[in-house]
C-alpha cells in the first residue's frame, strides 16, 4: 500500500528522550525509536520558509526508514523520511538541527559527485589526484556552495565507498570500486566491505558511460586482431574467467545465486551446461576484487632486481633438442660423386631417404629428443658420412625458430618461422621425418604504396609441413629484423662444409674477443717491463683502442676519492626525539629512502691510452694478457674543487699520472677533447650534446699538491684534428692524434625525418626526437583542447589537428585532403616517421581478458595508432607507453601490437628504458616499441649516457616464462654522474603556497650542466609557469612542519593544537587503544587511533578530523609501510619518483614537497624533472599544465 507523502520543513530529529540525533547515526538500523518535529507543507509547494499556509506537528514516527532521491533527475537532491503512515521529503531543518544536517549534506554531495565522475570517465582509469581535482571544484549548495576537499574525503570515505560498491557493473566490467582512485581511498583510509545493514538508498543519476569511438582500423590491423580473437576466444575462456576468490564477510559473497545473469544461466543448478567457473554477477566480492586489482597492478620502484639477473638467460635455448639416436632401419643412399673428402668424412651434395631425394639447400622436418617439443624446421646446408662407419649419414642444418617460440607465443601465424643462426651439427640423417615446403617472402617492391589496402587472402593451409619466413629473429633481445645477406665463405678450402648462420655467429663472437696488431719494435718509455710486449692497436667491438684515444673504464679501476659521496651515500641518521610531540616518529626506523642516490653506481673512470702492452710474445695472445697504459682522468668531483656539481657533467681534468689496466675494464671509448681543440667553439654545449661520449678537458689535475694547474704542451693536442689549427708553431704530424672514426662520423649529415605524432599531448615526445636531431614534427593530433594549443604555441610551422584520432584517419583512408577543420591532411609518402602513446585505458588492470575486452581491444587506440602506421607506412615508428603495457594481460597487447607490425612488413623490437639513465632527476621507466620498414636499419636503443639508482634499473622483462633484454650492455654504470634534483632547479626563486604569477625573473644564473641546458641563451627571457597549487589551510599547515632534512615526512609532524590560516584550529590527535604491533612509546603512550589496532573491529566511532597528523595515516599505516614518503620532501641530492598529472602529498607519488620551500613543486620544476627546456610553454589552467608536463618523455 502506497504512503502518502508531504513536505516538511523547519524540522528537528530526535530520540525518546528529546536529545536531538543525526539521521545516518545508525539509530534507524539498531533499531532505536527515533521521532521528527516541524511545519508540513503541501507536496506542491517547494519553498522552505514557514508562511501562514504551514501546519506544526511533533512527535511524528517512529521513522522506520530514510532515503534520497531526485539525483537521478537532475541536480536537485530530496532526502525523505517514512514512518508507519506516512513519508516526509525534508525541506529545510531547523537552526538547532542544522549542524547535524551538515554532515549528511556532505556525505550526499560527495557520494554524487564521485559516482557520476567514475560512472562517466570509468574507462579513463582515474587516479586519486585525478578524484581530488574533480571534488576541489565542486559546492554543496545546501552549504552555501562549501567546496569539497580532501579532509572531507576522508572523512566520508566510508560512506563513499559503500555507495560506489552498490552500484551494478555490467556482466563483463570491473566493479567501479577497482578504479585507481578507489583503490588508493580503501588503503588510506582502511577501508573494509562487511555485511551491511539497512542504510539509505541514493538514487543517481542515469549517466551514458562513455565508450570508446569505434576505432578506424584498416583492412591488415583488423584481421590480424580478428584472426586471433576467433581462434582464442573458445580456446582460453576456461584460463580466463577463472572463479574468484571470496572474502566470506561482505553482503556479496553472503548473497545467493541470482539465476538470471549470464553465469548464472550458464550453471548446472539453473539448467546450463555446467562448464564455466564464473560466478555469479551479483556476488562479486569487493574486499577481493580490489586486492586482485591492486595485486596487478606494479609500481614503478616495485620489482627490484639486481643487475645479475639481467645477464641470465635460458641456457636450455641454446640447446637445440634433436634426436641423436635416429632409425637405423631407414635406408640411405648417396646420391652422385663427393664433392669433398677429408681423413674422416665424405661429403655430398644429395642423398635419398626412404625413397625420398634430398640434396643441401632442401628444408626438413627433424625429429626432436622431446616428446612435447614439435619437430623442428631446418635448412640442409651439409651432410657427410663417417668412413670409419660407412652405412651412417649425418648433417649440419641451420634450425628456423617457430613463431610459436618467440616472444609472440600463441598469437603468432602457426605457418610462419624465422630464421635465427641456430645450428644442430652431427644430427643422423635418419632424424628428418620429412622433406618441408618453406617459401621466403620477401617484401614487394611497392611495398610504400600498399598501405590500407585490402588484405591479400591468398594462404596455404597449416598442414605440419608447409612454411614460409620472412624475417631474422633475436631470441634474446626479440628483435625481428629483415633477413640478412649470407656471409661469403672466407676460405675455399671449407666451402663444402660452410654453414652461414654459423658463420654470421661466428663473426660477431669474433668482435667480443679483443685482439692486438702491429707490434712494435720499440718499447716507448713508460713500457719499462721487460716481459711486456708493446702494440700499437687493439681491437675490440669494431674499435681500434690505440696510443691518443680516450677510453671509459669500468667504475672502481682507478681508487678516487669522491667529495660528492659523503652526501650522498650515507642513510638520514634517526634524532632522538618527544614521542609526546612526535608520537609517529618511531614509524622511520627501516625505511628505504624513495627517491635517493643512495645505490647508484659511480659513473665510468676516464683515461687517455699511453701504449697498449701485452704480457706475453707468443702468436696468439689471450685476452687476459692484454693491458693499456693510461693517463688518469679526474673528474670534477674527484679533485680539491669546492663546487663539483656546478662543472659540466662532460668535464674531466689532465694528469699526466700513468695507471696500468687490463683490457677487461674497458668498457667502450671515449671521444675526448682538449677544449681549445673543439671544432665548434661557438655552441661548446650543444656539440658536445650531441654524442655522450664527447668529454673535455680545460685544465690538470696535480694529485701531489691537491691544485689545479695549466694542462702541459702535450697534453694541448688531444683530440686535434686537421680541422683545428694549431695555435702553436705549425701542425705536425703529432697534431692528429683523435681517432679516425670519429672524423668519419662527424662527416655524416643527418637530415630530420618528416614527422606525424598521434596522441602528442603538448608536443613533448616530438620535442624530445628533435632536440635529438632526428624528427621534424609537420603534423600532430591531439584531442584535448589545452594541449594541443600548447603544442602550437611550440611548434609553429606544424599543423596541429584538435579532433579525434579515429575521425581524422577515416577521413584520410576515405580520400579526404582536408579534415573536418579546413587543414590539410598528410598525404601517404609525406610521413617518414610516425610517433606516439595511444592510451591502454578501456582495459582494466587484470591480468585477463573478458570478452567485453576483446572487443575493447578491437576498438582500442592501440588498433587505431596500429593503423595509422599500416596506411601512412613511415619509414620509422615508434609506440611510447607506460612500462605495464607490457604485462597487460599477460603481454598479449604487447604481443598483438607486434604481431601487427610484423604482418605490416616491420622489423620490429621492444624494450624498458629510464629516463634517469638519459639525463633527468626521475625514475620513469617506459616501453618503446621500434619498426623500421623493410630495407631500413633497425635502430638499436641508445646505450646509458648517466648512471640511476640501481633499483629503479630493472629493465628485463619476462614474458611466458622467457627473459628478454635490450641491446644495451652499460647496465651497471654511464659515461656521467647521475643528474640531481639539486642540478635541475637549485637556481629557481624562491615562490609560496599557491603562487600564480606567470612570468617572472630568475633572479641567478645557472648553477649546473643542467640548468645551462634548459635555460634560454637569452638572458632577458623570464621565467615562465613557476607556479603551484594553493593548498587548504589544513595541509598547509601540515607542509609548514614537515622538516627540511631528507627523508622527511608526515611522521615527523608534532601532535600539536596549531592556529590555522583562515583562524580555525586544527584539533590535536588522540590515541585511545594499544597497538599490537607496535606496543607502546618510550614514554608509555599508547599508539592506536582505532580499535582495529588492538586487534578490533573499525569502529566510525573512532575517527578523528582536522588533526594535524593525518588520522588515516597512523590508522593504516601499519599494513602500508608506515605510508613512507606521504607528505615527504624531495631531497636534494635525490630524484623525483614518476611524476604524476597532479602533485598531492597523500597521492601514489608522495614526495612532492620542495626541499627546502612549504610548497608542493611547481609546474616548471616537474617541468624540468622530465626535461623540458625553460622556453617550452604550456597552456590551460594548472592542472592543464600538470598534464601536459606528464606527457613528456626524454628521448
Amino acid at each position: 500500500m502506497e504512503r502518502p507523502q508531504t513536505n516538511i520543513t523547519g524540522f528537528s530529529i530526535f530520540d525518546e528522550q528529546g536529545h536531538l540525533c543525526p539521521i545516518d547515526g545508525g539509530l534507524i538500523e539498531n533499531d532505536i525509536r527515533i521521532y521528527m518535529s516541524g511545519y508540513l507543507k503541501s507536496i506542491c509547494s517547494e519553498s522552505p520558509d514557514i508562511d501562514d499556509e504551514c501546519i506544526p506537528v511533533k512527535d511524528v514516527g517512529p521513522i522506520i526508514e530514510w532515503f534520497i532521491h531526485g539525483f537521478d533527475g537532475g541536480e536537485k537532491n530530496c532526502i525523505t523520511l517514512s514512518t508507519e503512515f506516512g513519508e516526509y521529503n525534508l525541506l529545510k531543518p531547523s537552526e538547532q538541527y542544522t549542524p547535524l544536517m551538515n554532515n549528511l549534506y556532505e556525505k550526499i554531495w560527495l557520494s554524487k559527485v564521485v559516482v557520476e565522475y567514475l560512472e562517466e570517465y570509468h574507462y579513463l582509469q582515474p587516479t586519486y589526484e585525478d578524484l581530488l581535482e574533480v571534488l576541489r571544484e565542486s559546492t554543496i549548495p545546501e552549504l552555501d556552495d562549501l567546496k569539497m576537499s580532501e579532509e572531507m574525503l576522508h572523512k566520508h570515505a566510508q560512506f563513499v565507498c559503500d555507495q560506489v560498491v552498490s552500484l551494478e557493473a555490467e556482466e563483463d566490467d570491473e566493479p567501479l570500486i577497482t578504479l585507481p582512485c578507489m583503490r588508493e581511498i580503501i588503503k588510506l583510509m582502511g577501508i573494509k566491505f562487511g555485511k551491511r545493514k539497512v542504510r539509505a538508498k541514493i538514487d543517481y543519476k542515469k549517466i551514458d558511460k562513455k565508450a570508446w569511438t569505434k576505432a578506424t582500423t584498416t583492412p591488415l590491423v583488423r584481421k590480424t586482431f580478428e584472426s586471433f580473437f576467433s581462434n582464442q576466444l573458445d580456446k582460453t575462456n576456461h584460463e580466463l574467467t577463472l572463479r574468484r576468490k571470496r572474502c566470506g564477510v561482505c553482503e556479496a559473497c553472503q548473497l545467493p545465486d541470482c539465476g538470471e545473469c549470464n553465469a548464472c544461466k550458464a550453471m548446472a543448478k539453473f539448467g546450463g551446461h555446467g562448464r564455466t567457473k564464473k560466478a555469479c554477477a551479483r556476488r562479486l566480492c569487493p574486499n577481493m576484487a580490489v586486492e586482485q586489482a591492486e595485486d596487478s597492478e606494479l609500481d614503478d620502484d616495485d620489482d627490484f632486481h639486481t643487475m645479475a639477473e639481467k645477464k641470465q638467460h635460458d641456457k636450455i635455448d641454446d640447446i637445440v633438442p634433436v634426436k641423436l639416436t635416429g632409425t637405423n632401419s631407414r635406408k640411405i643412399n648417396w646420391i652422385g660423386e663427393p664433392i669433398k673428402a677429408d681423413a674422416t668424412k665424405i661429403y655430398y651434395k644429395k642423398v635419398e631417404i626412404e625413397g625420398s631425394e634430398l640434396e643441401i639447400g632442401d628444408f626438413v622436418m627433424i625429429e626432436t629428443s622431446q616428446a612435447n617439443i614439435p619437430a623442428l624446421v631446418a635448412r640442409v646446408a651439409y651432410m657427410w658420412k663417417d668412413t670409419s662407419f660407412p652405412k651412417s649419414g649425418y648433417f649440419h642444418g641451420e634450425v628456423f625458430i617457430r613463431s610459436s617460440d618467440t616472444i609472440l607465443g600463441e598469437v603468432s601465424d602457426p605457418r610462419e618461422v624465422f630464421l635465427g643462426d641456430r645450428c644442430c651439427h652431427g644430427a643422423p640423417l635418419s632424424s628428418i621425418l620429412r622433406k618441408a615446403y618453406v617459401e621466403r617472402k620477401d617484401m614487394p617492391k611497392d611495398w610504400f604504396k600498399l598501405g590500407g589496402k585490402e588484405v591479400n587472402d591468398e594462404s596455404f593451409e597449416d598442414d605440419g609441413k608447409t612454411y614460409f619466413y620472412k624475417k631474422y629473429y633475436e631470441r634474446f633481445t626479440a628483435r625481428f629484423e629483415d633477413i640478412p645477406e649470407d656471409p661469403i665463405c672466407p676460405n675455399d678450402l671449407r666451402k663444402h662444409r660452410f654453414c652461414p648462420s654459423c658463420e654470421r655467429t661466428s663473426r660477431k663472437d669474433g668482435k667480443n674477443i679483443p685482439k692486438v696488431s702491429g707490434k712494435l719494435i720499440e718499447k716507448s718509455a713508460i713500457v719499462s717491463e721487460k716481459n711486456k710486449t708493446e702494440w700499437s692497436s687493439v681491437r675490440w667491438q669494431d674499435y681500434d683502442y690505440k696510443k691518443g684515444c680516450g677510453v671509459f673504464l669500468k667504475p672502481g679501476t682507478f681508487l678516487l676519492k669522491n667529495n660528492l659521496n659523503h652526501i650522498k651515500n650515507q642513510k638520514p641518521k634517526l634524532e632522538k626525539v618527544d614521542e609526546n610531540i612526535y608520537p609517529e616518529y618511531y614509524r622511520k626506523s627501516d625505511n628505504y629512502l624513495r627517491g635517493s642516490n643512495l645505490d647508484t653506481m659511480e659513473p665510468f673512470c676516464v683515461g687517455y691510452v699511453a701504449a697498449v702492452v701485452a704480457a706475453s710474445d707468443g702468436p696468439l695472445i689471450v685476452p687476459q694478457d692484454i693491458y693499456l697504459k693510461v693517463n688518469v682522468l679526474y673528474r670534477p668531483e674527484n679533485t680539491t674543487s669546492r663546487f663539483p656539481q656546478h662543472e659540466d657533467l662532460n668535464i674531466v681534468y689532465w694528469s699526466d699520472e700513468i695507471k696500468e689496466v687490463p683490457f677487461s675494464a674497458v668498457v667502450g671509448p671515449c671521444n675526448l677533447y682538449y677544449e681549445k681543440n673543439i671544432p665548434n667553439q661557438e655552441s661548446l654545449h650543444k656539440w658536445l650534446e650531441q654524442d655522450p661520449t664527447r668529454f673535455y678537458f680545460r685544465m690538470a689535475f696535480d694529485k701531489t699538491s691537491g691544485q689545479i694547474v695549466s694542462v702541459p704542451q702535450h697534453a694541448e693536442k688531444v683530440g686535434r684534428t686537421d680541422k683545428v689549427k694549431d695555435k702553436g708553431k705549425g701542425k705536425g704530424k703529432s697534431s692528429k692524434p683523435a681517432e679516425p672514426n670519429m672524423a668519419k662520423k662527424e662527416e655524416v649529415a643527418i637530415r630530420p625525418l618528416r614527422t606525424l605524432d598521434v596522441f602528442a599531448g603538448c608536443g613533448g615526445l616530438s620535442e624530445g626526437l628533435h632536440q635529438a636531431g632526428i624528427s621534424e614534427c609537420r603534423w600532430a593530433v591531439e584531442n584535448v583542447e589545452a594541449a594541443a594549443h600548447a603544442y602550437s604555441l611550440n611548434n609553429k610551422s606544424c599543423i596541429v589537428f584538435n579532433e579525434d584520432c579515429n575521425a581524422l584517419l577515416k577521413d584520410a583512408i576515405s580520400g579526404a585532403t582536408h579534415s573536418g577543420g579546413g587543414l590539410r591532411l598528410p598525404m601517404q609518402g609525406e610521413v617518414e616517421l610516425l610517433c606516439g602513446g595511444p592510451p591502454c585505458q578501456g582495459f582494466s588492470g587484470m591480468n585477463r581478458f573478458n570478452s567485453r575486452e576483446y572487443s575493447n581491444f578491437k576498438n582500442s587506440l592501440v588498433a587505431s595508432y596500429l593503423s595509422y602506421c599500416d596506411y601512412y607506412r613511415p619509414k620509422y615508428f615508434i609506440l611510447e607507453n607506460v612500462r605495464n603495457f607490457v604485462a597487460f594481460k599477460k603481454g598479449m597487447v604487447l604481443k598483438l601490437t607486434l604481431r601487427a607490425l610484423l604482418d605490416m612488413g616491420y622489423q620490429c623490437t621492444f624494450g624498458i628504458l629510464q629516463a634517469g639513465n638519459y639525463g633527468v632527476p626521475q625514475t620513469r621507466r617506459r616501453l618503446i616499441i621500434l619498426a623500421a620498414a623493410p630495407g631500413f636499419k633497425l635502430p638499436l636503443y641508445p646505450e646509458p649516457t648517466h648512471v640511476f639508482s640501481r633499483r629503479a634499473c630493472s629493465l628485463t622483462t619476462t614474458i611466458d616464462g622467457k627473459r628478454f633484454v635490450t641491446n644495451i650492455h652499460w647496465d651497471e654504470s654511464a659515461p656521467r654522474r647521475t643528474c640531481t634534483i639539486q642540478d635541475a632547479m637549485s637556481d629557481l626563486p624562491r615562490i609560496c603556497n599557491g603562487a600564480n604569477k606567470i612570468d617572472i625573473d630568475y633572479g641567478s644564473m645557472p648553477e649546473s650542466h643542467f640548468q645551462r641546458l634548459v635555460r634560454s641563451k637569452d638572458e632577458t627571457v623570464k621565467l615562465r609557469d613557476h607556479i603551484c597549487k594553493n593548498m587548504a589551510p589544513l595541509i598547509q599547515a601540515r607542509i609548514s612542519r614537515i622538516p627540511t632534512t631528507p627523508g622527511s615526512d608526515w611522521r615527523d609532524l608534532p601532535n600539536t593544537s596549531v592556529t590555522l590560516s583562515d583562524g580555525t584550529k586544527c584539533k590535536v590527535l588522540q590515541y585511545r587503544y594499544e597497538d599490537k604491533k607496535n606496543g607502546r612509546s618510550s614514554t608509555g603512550a599508547l599508539r592506536g587511533v582505532c580499535a582495529c589496532a588492538a586487534g578490533g573491529v573499525c569502529s566510525s566511532a573512532d575517527k578523528q578530523e582536522n588533526t594535524l597528523i593525518p588520522w588515516c595515516l597512523p590508522h593504516t599505516g601499519n599494513r602500508h609501510n608506515n605510508w613512507a614518503g606521504l607528505y615527504g620532501r624531495i631531497s636534494w641530492d635525490g630524484y623525483f619518483s614518476t611524476t604524476v598529472t597532479d602533485p598531492e602529498p597523500m597521492g601514489k607519488q608522495g614526495r612532492v614537497l620542495h626541499p627546502e620551500q612549504n610548497r608542493v613543486v611547481s609546474v616548471r620544476e616537474c617541468a624540468r624533472s622530465q626535461g623540458f627546456p625553460d622556453t617550452y610553454v604550456f597552456a590551460g589552467s594548472l592542472q592543464d599544465k600538470h598534464r601536459q608536463v606528464l606527457s613528456y618523455h626524454k628521448t
